[in-house]
Order: structure tokens, then sequence, then C-alpha cells
């Protein structure tokens, strides 16, 4: 009889159990791999870069939590005669007048009784000293329009404002290679003669060191052992390119698009001691911000701050290009006016001042009544030409600039603009081999009033200020409008009133007249060509602008230099406008005085007689003071 074995049932469940556990996890292994794979092919490593760079992660404070708070202000008071009479007196006795939560809401408002408090509401917020953490709360509650209100608003506290998300600043390459391969982006089409040649230099310097083995990493401790200097020369040229191709649209897109914001960011960061450096990027910031689709990057990649804090620079330059990008940036200004890369404006720069505040809804324009429009010599610049005389030293009231400064202060309701242009005396100095087709003062003169359009200047009066060569540019940008068809630039022309000449060659400088071997050796610019004595450019342009003074009534003012000018460093003494040539337009008045010509566009004091005259001239066309016939003093 067969015997079978038998069978012990009692293992079966722990034999089942532990092939289910491995299957199990077997199945679900396999599964997580399949996952993986679908995901990555849906999400692409560019795909996952390109939501890296959005910065798009601020945290957004709902107003039912604004709403709380005051709520649990008002909650304290459990009678209601108290409260009533407690609200009576107004916010300051509820503890409101600087709660952030409740001047937000009354800035947030649109009702008329919330209209009027806005001035006081913006300038206590700004101003008040609340604790790192509620300052953050407050910036992430604060949306573009009123952030860029913050940061006109002089003395703001900078915590204010959010700095771009942690993780979009970790440096994944080397500055330099950043900004190279932002650069190689930008279609061939697009690429300027100047920002090419910028390009090429940096590269070659960059290709120069590293063959040496003189790797430039972004790091504070190795760009101080490692050649800082060439480092700082290598962004600064990457830079110039950048600024040069930011004008455009096309070009501002490619450069945002591509993380540009971030990465000057980075760099105003790092070389926060470089005022060149970080002027540069303040500079191209401003121009990409002449496009407001740009805003809100700007915005996100935290630059809001960074121009707050430029625009209590010491540094007129910096100063300046930091309130241009905020004024551009500024909903209720772009109204009547933007400004690029040729125009700088020099006041109303905060929002706090009584110019800005009177503000016509109704017809959309500031209700200032007059520009005031200063426009610089041959290698000024609207950053440096116009500070104060440092002849008797510097005190505490010393200014780099004295219109931003001293006009606002005895003349009220104007509108102060700067040009500015670039020359040199050389060719060999030159920046950019484009710059002998950009030279002529012709040429000039039509950029400028492109610029002026976008400005809104000629809407109201004006008054110009032009020293040595921007004296010629300003005749030549008038004439060349009174022969426009554009109604908006024949209106710049009947709206000008006056002019201060101050050292104007109106029949060139004797300086600028060389011999020929000098003229081989040196390569002179196209500028110091037009200037030379007897340049029939000049000449042309005086006759043309004696006709243009016969047809409209404008007052001339010229000041003349009587002394010479010392150079350095070679110590001699140089006339550089003869008193023949400085008064040769033969209309309104003449005033010689014992100045050089580089102190005679830099007042000693307020109570100095160029800036007294210019006082004068500003107030008599505001009351319609008639220009007077040909006067002179000594």
């Amino acid at each position: 009889m067969r015997k079978y074995r038998q069978v012990k049932w009692k293992n079966l469940p722990k034999s089942l159990g532990l092939t289910f556990l491995f299957g199990s996890g077997a199945v679900l292994a396999y599964e997580i791999l399949c996952l993986n794979r679908r995901f990555s092919s849906l999400l692409s490593d560019s795909a996952l870069e390109k939501e890296r760079q959005k910065g798009d992660c601020y945290i957004t404070i709902s107003q039912p939590t604004v709403e709380a708070e005051i709520n649990g202000v008002i909650s304290k008071f459990t009678d209601v005669e108290q409260l009533m009479e407690t609200l009576m007196k107004g916010p300051a006795s509820l503890g409101l007048d600087t709660n952030p939560w409740h001047l937000l809401r009354i800035l947030k408002s649109e009702l008329p009784s919330h209209a009027k408090e806005h001035p006081k509401a913006l300038k206590t917020l700004a101003t008040t000293n609340y604790n790192a953490g509620l300052s953050q709360q407050i910036a992430q509650a604060c949306d573009f329009k009123l952030s860029v209100k913050l940061a006109r608003t002089k003395n703001v506290n900078l915590n204010l404002f959010l700095r771009p998300p942690a993780y979009l600043l970790l440096p994944s390459e080397a500055i330099e290679d950043a900004l190279n391969n932002i650069l190689k982006k930008i279609p061939v089409t697009h690429q300027q003669t100047c920002a090419t040649y910028f390009f090429r230099i940096a590269q070659q310097i960059t290709s120069k060191h590293k063959d040496d083995e003189y790797y430039l990493r972004w790091d504070p401790d190795t760009a101080g052992i490692i050649h800082p200097r060439n480092i700082i020369q290598i962004v600064e040229l990457y830079l110039q390119a950048l600024l040069q191709l930011s004008t455009t649209l096309e070009c501002s897109h490619l450069m945002v698009q591509n993380g540009l914001l971030l990465i000057l960011w980075r760099i105003a960061n790092m070389f926060d001691k470089e005022v060149v450096l970080t002027t540069l990027c303040a500079n191209i910031v401003a121009n990409i911000s002449l496009f407001p689709q740009f805003h809100h990057q700007i915005f996100q990649s935290g630059w809001l701050g960074l121009l707050a804090e430029f625009l209590g620079s010491q540094y007129a330059s910096l100063n300046l290009a930091a309130g241009k990008a905020l004024v551009n940036m500024d909903q209720n200004h772009r109204k009547y006016g933007v400004y690029d890369r040729s125009i700088y404006l020099l006041h109303p720069l905060y929002e706090d001042t009584e110019d800005t505040r009177k503000f016509d809804t109704r017809q959309g324009t500031m209700k200032w009544d007059m520009d005031v429009v200063f426009v610089h010599g041959l290698l000024g610049g609207v950053g440096w030409t116009w500070r104060q005389s440092d002849l008797l030293g510097k005190n505490a009231d010393y200014t780099d600039c004295w219109p931003r400064d001293w006009l606002p202060a005895d003349i009220p309701n104007l509108r102060i603009l700067g040009i500015d242009y670039v020359t040199s005396l050389s060719h060999w100095k030159s920046r950019c081999p484009d710059d002998a087709r950009r030279s002529t003062i012709t040429w000039r003169a039509d950029q400028v009033l492109l610029s002026l359009k976008l400005a809104g200047v000629g809407r109201r009066p004006v008054v110009w200020i032009g020293h040595s060569m921007g004296g010629i540019l300003l005749k030549q940008l008038l004439v060349n409008a009174s022969k426009s068809s554009d109604c908006e630039l024949q209106n710049l022309v009947k709206n000008t009133k006056a002019l201060l000449m101050l050292s104007v060659p109106h029949d060139g400088s004797s300086v600028a007249t060389l011999n020929l071997p000098a003229r081989f050796l040196l390569l002179p610019s196209v500028e110091v060509e037009e200037l030379r004595k007897g340049s029939s450019v000049l000449g042309n342009l005086n006759l043309e602008f004696k006709n243009l003074l016969s047809h409209y009534p404008i007052a001339v003012v010229s000041v003349v230099e009587t002394k010479p000018t010392m150079v350095q460093p070679w110590g001699i003494e140089v006339k550089f406008v003869e008193p023949n040539s400085a008064d040769l337009l033969s209309s309104g008045e003449v005033h010689f005085i014992p100045v050089d010509h580089y102190e005679i566009c830099k007042p000693l004091n307020r109570k100095s007689f160029i800036y007294q005259r210019l006082i004068k001239l500003i107030v008599g066309v505001r009351e319609g003071s008639p220009p007077k016939s040909l006067v002179q003093t000594n």
C-alpha cells in the first residue's frame, strides 16, 4: 500500500505571506521606476530651469489678514460709546497712525476720502522703523505699484523690499561666463557696432587669462586673490555691451528671458563698492524699464530694493540712474513722459515731494509750469559736470549736482532734466569704432530730439542751460526742431523761452584748431573737428540760429570766461573759448566773469553770480518778462 507524505498545513500561511511581501515589493519598485521614467519624459531639464528662473514665488498676504489685524485693535474696546469717542479723535487714538496694515488699507483704497491721506500714509509706512520680521511681512503685502512708490520715498526703510528667492541666487556659473552666454544668445542682426566692440575685447581678456591658468570664478575670496582688477575690467566691458543693446525691445526681451536681471542683482551686491559697475547695472535696468512689459520681472528680481538704496547714494551718476529707472516704472509719471538713455530726471526724484503731489487727474499731467534742461559739453557728463565748485573745499552742504539740490529749494514747480551723451577728444580714445558716424552735431541733435519727445519736453515753457559744446548742440537741436514737420517738435521751439549760454564757442575754439602734423598724430575726433576755429559747420549753424531768433521771442543770456584754464597734468594754461567767440550771437545779455572754462558751470555757492542770474532768468520767464536787448557787463 502506497504511503503519502503528510502535508504540514500549518507552514502554508507563512510561505504565502513571504511570497506576497516579496512580490508586492517587486511590483512597487517596478511601478516607481515606470513613473519616474514617465515624469522624466514629461519634464525636461530645460523646462525645470526656466521655471527656476521665474522667481515668481512670493507669498501673498490676503486682505482678510489685514482686516483681522485692524479688527483686533478695535476689539479691545468693549464700550460702544468709548469706541465712537475714540474713533472721532482719529486713527492716532487707536494706535493706527503707524499701524502698517491700516496704512496699507489706505494706500490700496481708491476712495476719495482715502486718496487725500495717501501722501501721509505713504511717508509714514516708508519711514517707520518696523522690525525686520514685520517689514518683510509688509513687503509681502505690497504689490508692484505700491513698492515703486515706497522706493521713491526719501529715507525709506530698505527692509520693506523683498530680495530674490535664495535658491535663484545660487551661482551655477561664473559671472563673466553668464554675461558671455547671454550676449551670445542675442542674434547678430541686433548687434550694434559698439556692443560687438566691447564684447570682443571682454572675450579676448577672459581668454588670455584662462590660457595663463587664471580661471575667473565668481567667489569673493578668490576674486580678492586672483587679479580682482581684471575681473572688474571684464565685467565692465560685458556690461558696456549689454548697455548698448538694452535700448531696444527685442534685445531687452532676450536679456530678461535669459535671467540677466538676477545676474545684475548679483553683480551690484558683490561689487557694491565699485561705483562704475553698480551704475552700469542701474543704467541697464533703467533702459529695460522703458518697456512696461518687463516691470514685474524687475520687481520679482528684487531690483526695487536696490534702486531705493541707490537713490540715496552720494554719487550723482548712481543716484540719477536709479531715479530714472524708478520714475519709468511709476504708472502716474509714464502718462506724461519716460526717460531713455539720453535723458536723466534731476527733479523730482522722490514721490513725497510737493511737486509730485500736484497731479491733475482730469488732465493726466503734473502741474509743473516749466521744464529746465541742462546740456553738458565736451568730455562732460550729467553726473559730474554740474557739481558745485570745490575751490573753497567741501563742507557739509557741498553738492555734486547743484541743479538737483538747489533749484527746487529756490523755485518750486519745476521739472529739471539733464541731457547726457558721450564725447572724446581723439579717435585714439574713442569708445568704439561707430563713434565717428554718431558724433556729428546734426546726428546727436536728431537723437536728443527723439529723447526729448519721449520725455514730453515742449508741452510747457522750457529754459535751456548749455555749457561749451552743449550750447552748440542746443542750437542745432532747436534748428532741427524748427524744420521738422512733427507738431510736438514744433511746440518744443515755440515753448522755448530762454537760453543760458556758458562759454559757448559759437565761432569755434582755437584749442581745437590743429596743424596738419598734429592732426595726423592725434587723430582728433569728429566733435573736435567741428569745434575748430572757422568751422563751416558752426558758421552755417550760426546763420540758421540767428534766423530762428528773429522768428521766436527767446531770451538769451551769455556768460563768458575771462581766465585761462590750467590743464593737468602738463601744468599749462589754455584759453578754451575766446570772448569774441562766446558773444557772437549779438543777442540778449553778455556777462564777462573771472572764472575758467571748467568752473563757469560750477558755482561756488547759491550766492554765485551764475546761479543767481539763472534764478532771475527762470523767474522772469514765469512772470512773462520780455527778452532784453543786447546788454554787456564786465
